[in-house]
């Protein structure tokens, strides 16, 4: 469990987080673009949803210790090939290596080998671990990032997240599991998208695209609105560090009132929390970005919930890689949407508007997977009876 959430976190530090400011340091050191530094994320991003789908079939047939192993290295070998080149087409390619790594070591990934490792008994605490440690990698990898970059220079900075990654390689070889539990049911088990499915799949894609659109938007939101810079990166800031007490206050939460009602109302809480984003008082911007916060934090650990309640362990994997595909797609596109409103609209209030609708309508799927799923039997438990 440990090392799933030490591995989480270094990847999204460094493959993710990390990513804006090395994006600057790239184009002050080339004379690039941000729309080229930008494409090459995106493509990240985009092999990552691709490649999903496949790799949550093979975790379940495997396991997780050689495709978690690999991806931390494979992470490794992309960052050791942004250090030493200049050349755009090498640089585009060390970022796809980078979305191959995110496919094997972001959450989806280490969810599934969670599930098959751990018992149900403590799959929420050990999960409710992970997402905790791993919502540090902002917090630790972005300042971390500042100083290696204006001390050391860009190359140096890159090779210490190539050597760190290669670091996580070799741990996760060394401590996970071969195999887990769901082994000895991979030969029977098969996953088909039923109704109900697609319409989880489609609650938390919309979820993804409002977290994400938020999250971009709201540093501009505030200086726009008269913060100051100060006051803005503080305000950004308690928006991460709501999610903590959300994900702690999940675990409760969810005893109570169950996997499916919580995670409506915790979609609800998004599109609430992007309206009040629109209020011209500084205490209503305060409340939206807590009641945000929790929320984004919380979900993480919802999205988990639901799929190991709803599926068996055998085709875990399955589920989640067909899942991160539509999700993952989302996030690449959603910058890019925002920015197209932003020119459009030359200001927040449209996109914010947009949003919080999204957030209402994902927890109107998700209400329906709910209903769905509590009174009929799915075509994925059918399949699985067969």
């Amino acid at each position: 469990m440990w090392t799933l959430a030490l591995l989480c976190t270094v990847s999204y530090g460094a493959l993710y987080y990390a990513q804006p400011l090395l994006a600057v340091a790239t184009e002050q050191a080339y004379g690039w673009t941000r729309v080229q530094t930008g494409f090459a994320f995106t493509a990240a991003l985009l092999v990552s949803a691709v490649l999903a789908p496949w790799f949550g079939r093979v975790l379940d047939r495997q396991g997780g210790r050689l495709l978690l192993s690999g991806g931390a290295l494979s992470g490794a070998v992309a960052f050791l090939v942004l250090s030493l080149t200049d050349h755009y087409l090498l640089f585009l390619l060390g970022w796809l290596l980078a979305g191959f790594a995110m496919t094997l070591t972001f959450y989806e990934a280490v969810f599934t080998v969670l599930g098959q490792q751990v018992s149900e008994a403590f799959r929420t605490r050990a999960t409710l671990t992970v997402t905790l440690v791993a919502g540090l990698a902002s917090t630790i990898f972005v300042p971390l990032t500042t100083v290696l970059l204006h001390g050391a220079g860009l190359r140096v900075t890159l090779l210490g997240w190539a050597g760190l990654l290669l670091v996580m390689a070799a741990l996760v070889w060394r401590v996970i599991p071969e195999h887990g539990q769901a082994r000895r049911m991979r030969s029977h088990a098969s996953f088909t998208p039923d109704p109900a499915a697609l319409q989880l799949a489609a609650g938390l894609t919309l979820a993804r695209i409002v977290t994400v659109g938020v999250g971009l938007q709201l540093a501009p939101l505030l200086l726009a609105s008269g913060s100051s810079p100060g006051e803005a990166a503080a305000l950004t800031g308690l928006l991460g560090l709501s999610a903590l007490p959300g994900r702690v206050l999940f675990v409760p939460c969810v005893k109570w009132v169950g996997p499916a009602p919580l995670t409506v109302m915790l979609l609800g809480l998004l599109a609430v929390g992007s309206w009040l984003l629109l209020n011209a008082h500084t205490g209503g911007k305060v409340t939206g970005i807590v009641l945000f916060g929790l929320a984004s934090g919380a979900l993480t650990l919802a999205r988990s919930e639901l799929l190991v309640r709803g599926y068996p362990a055998a085709v875990y994997g399955a589920v989640n890689g067909w899942l991160t595909r539509p999700v993952n797609l989302a996030q690449a596109v959603t910058p890019l949407v925002m920015s197209g409103l932003f020119t459009w609209t030359s200001g927040y209030g449209l996109s914010l508007m947009l949003l919080g609708g999204l957030g209402g309508i994902a927890a109107w799927f998700v209400s329906s997977y709910a209903a769905k799923t509590g009174t009929q039997l799915g075509a994925a438990e059918l399949g699985l009876l067969e």
